[in-house]
């Protein structure tokens, strides 16, 4: 089940909320299915270390100069600024360093359709 990005942006605004807020971290992370340990290219698995949640607030805007090396840069007013928070997940094993958006661990979280059926069809006559 492919969720678009706006499903996706409310449920990691719905994640960080509970998060933040819940006092058992690791069964919320559990409750939420979000794995600890991730498959790591036939290595030794990955395992979560940290749960990040960043405020970023965007004052400024920079674009290429034209003919020129440098940026033209552009600070917003007041009320053009915008302040979202980001949700990243950090995973670690002894040589390798990995950092997850919500969409990316949600992306490998959907499992590919079971090859057959699962549950015999009661309406197929049998």
């Amino acid at each position: 089940m492919d969720m678009d990005p706006e499903d996706i942006a409310a449920a990691e605004r719905a994640f960080i909320e509970g998060f933040r807020q819940v006092s058992d971290k690791l069964g919320f992370l559990r409750l939420a299915r979000i794995p600890l340990e991730l498959a790591h290219g036939g290595g030794p698995s990955l395992k979560l270390m940290e749960v990040a949640i960043e405020e970023v607030t965007e004052v400024g805007r920079a674009s290429p100069g034209f003919s020129s090396r440098e940026l033209v840069y552009h600070p917003l007013p007041q009320g053009l600024s915008t302040t979202r928070l980001g949700l990243a997940f950090h995973y670690v094993s002894l040589k390798t360093r990995r950092i997850l958006s919500f969409a990316e661990l949600m992306e490998q979280q959907e499992a590919p359709p079971a090859a057959g059926r699962a549950f015999p069809d009661i309406f197929d006559g049998h």
